[in-house]
């Protein structure tokens, strides 16, 4: 199983291609049996390949689907599996831990209620929601629309292209990662009722704070772009590591809100905050 190979939606090893059972099927000890769904609507058990377009495929007991197809297709799993999208296609989870692979164009749609489930964005757009705890979404390289739900759970802009992350729905806290490893990525993002942490990254991002006694951390060496809070209130906190004793380079009111410079070239701005708060 050396080596790796790119299908529609992500890279896995080279048995895990193919577009058949056979080749599919050696990723998997000898007693598995892996279905190929070639046509229409279909109900099937296992890991499954799905070889055609435009059809609606339901898998129980699967361990992975990956759709080696052109996509638009419909695959609804109900238990742990791990999906490889294809363009267009849409990926339901009403429970189990779902890792869901975004594909290389076109759209993936995807809902997701179980726990501790992973998204993993491609270069294509994705857009879905995640409804349970433990989880952790990563934005792809073109337009990602992540919405949360739950709690605990962890969302991570693309390092590139432009992410959008809404928590106003969510049940609890949540953290949010701007660019951590830096990128020119822009990040769109909602807070919800619960004490949120952002932790702020590379690229602009434009943060509107929720009800919750949320935190906007920065750590030196992982920051340097620029972040907008807006609703920023006494509820809420900033806070650096690995600055020193002095993290603020500088701090002005402009325009009516106040701009704060890191050390590193961070720029923070709380929109509305018509005074300094260092």
């Amino acid at each position: 199983m050396s080596g790796t190979s790119t299908v529609s939606g992500g890279s896995v090893t080279n048995n895990f291609t193919g577009g058949g059972g056979a080749a599919f099927s050696t990723y998997f000890n000898s007693s598995t049996s892996v279905t190929v769904v070639s046509s229409g609507a279909t109900t099937t058990s296992g890991a499954a390949v799905v070889g055609t377009s435009g059809s609606s495929v339901t898998v129980s007991g699967a361990t992975a689907v990956a759709d080696t197809s052109s996509g638009g297709n419909s695959i609804t799993t109900t238990s742990d599996t791990a999906v490889f999208a294809a363009p267009n296609d849409t990926v339901t989870a009403a429970s189990g831990s779902t890792t869901l692979f975004g594909a290389s164009s076109g759209q993936t749609t995807f809902s997701l209620g179980g726990n501790g489930s992973s998204v993993v964005g491609g270069s294509g757009s994705i857009i879905g929601t995640v409804s349970g705890s433990n989880s952790t979404l990563i934005g792809g390289t073109g337009t990602s629309t992540l919405v949360v739900t739950g709690s605990n759970n962890l969302a991570v802009a693309g390092s590139t292209g432009t992410t959008s992350i809404d928590l106003t729905q969510a049940t609890g806290a949540n953290t949010i990662a701007t660019n951590p490893n830096g990128g020119n990525a822009t990040l769109i993002a909602t807070l919800g009722s619960g004490a949120d942490s952002v932790i702020g990254g590379g690229g602009a991002s434009t943060i509107t704070a929720g009800s919750g006694s949320d935190v906007f951390g920065f750590v030196n060496g992982h920051a340097g772009g620029t972040e907008v809070i807006i609703g920023f209130n006494s509820k809420d906190n900033l806070a650096f590591g690995g600055y020193g004793s002095n993290p603020i380079s500088s701090e002005n009111v402009v325009n009516g809100s106040d701009t704060i410079v890191l050390t590193d070239g961070t720029t923070i701005t709380l929109a509305g905050v018509d005074h300094k708060i260092f």
